[in-house]
């Protein structure tokens, strides 16, 4: 909800002395959310001196996070009458945990001047240590290719696969509404040639893959029908895609058969709770990015459950309250 809307819902539910201000809100969560990111980073230094100065066990101790998946979202951004003016992006991030949920991280993509830092912050909080690596799933997207560079060898880079399978279903579904040709190949043929190079990329080859879409772009006529230039444009837009993620492709049968994440389905859900459901609320909602990455680090504390253990630490005498009530 809006500051407005929020200030009203105090005034209702608590016993307040004072009229509150919108504007006191909006400073308050400024304060509080910069509070918390400067904790986090403490938090994070403080796990890396640890696992400096401990000495590492002769049998490694398997890491508590599976794979870390990144993605993407739009806000509004404030002061633009229209709302295709102006918008920017947030980028989110969720852990992927054998014992619990796992936890997520949030910013703004425009203000992250070392968005690989703030990842690495994240893990070390998150209990994985500096010698263990690590898996990234993402749609290969360059805004949340940064967030998850940086991390040389240990840094295992998977493209999502349910980002390739959807793009092979819309093509294929735009192949069965291309109208035949009695000179060219039939759409039996061109979709049975669509499905070898999904083949190809479910095993983890690339090059054989563009090599067939490439050789399927040749069947098409860009001078044809509007469904068929739509269809190569298209196609055109899947190869390059494949191209600039080729490195990120892996061999996702044997992941899967595994149990290994091919897709980071988990992460997308972060997005709507972190974003969607408490920022956009059907696109009426604008913001200023700052304003918006502040209440970003207190949304994933909140979702995170951690934002009273914070509160705790910096106010002990909470803590102390709770016990005595709890003990009464």
């Amino acid at each position: 909800m809006s500051y407005g809307l929020t200030v009203n819902v105090l005034q209702e539910v608590l016993p307040l002395d004072h009229v509150l201000a919108a504007s006191s809100i909006r400073r308050q969560v400024t304060t509080l959310g910069r509070r918390l990111e400067a904790e986090q980073a403490t938090d994070a230094r403080q796990q890396a001196e640890v696992a400096a100065s401990g000495r590492s066990p002769e049998i490694p101790e398997p890491s508590p996070v599976r794979a870390v998946g990144i993605d993407g979202g739009y806000l509004r951004l404030a002061g633009h009458r229209r709302r295709q003016d102006g918008w920017f992006e947030v980028i989110v991030g969720k852990s992927l945990r054998d014992q619990d949920g796992g936890h997520s991280f949030a910013y703004v993509h425009k203000l992250e001047r070392r968005p690989a830092d703030r990842m690495w912050n994240f893990l070390l909080r998150e209990g994985v240590q500096p010698s263990k690596p690590v898996t990234f799933l993402s749609d290969g997207g360059d805004t949340v290719r940064f967030a998850q560079l940086g991390f040389g060898d240990r840094g295992e880079y998977v493209l999502d696969w349910f980002h390739i399978a959807m793009r092979v279903q819309n093509l294929e579904q735009m192949i069965k509404g291309r109208p035949a040709h009695c000179d060219g190949p039939s759409n039996a043929a061109l979709i049975k040639a669509l499905h070898g190079a999904k083949w190809h990329l479910w095993h983890g080859c690339p090059h054989p893959a563009l090599r067939r879409l490439e050789s399927l772009g040749w069947d098409l006529d860009a001078e044809g029908s509007p469904e068929e230039a739509k269809l190569l444009g298209k196609l055109e837009e899947f190869i390059v895609y494949l191209d600039n993620n080729r490195h990120f492709i892996v061999n996702y049968g044997d992941r899967y058969r595994h149990g290994e994440p091919i897709a980071s389905g988990f992460v997308e859900s972060a997005v709507n709770q972190v974003v969607s459901k408490r920022f956009v609320k059907r696109q009426q909602m604008a913001w200023r990015p700052r304003h918006a990455h502040n209440l970003l680090q207190i949304r994933t504390a909140v979702l995170n459950n951690q934002l009273r253990s914070y509160v705790e630490r910096w106010y002990p005498s909470i803590a102390g309250e709770e016990d005595h009530r709890l003990a009464a």
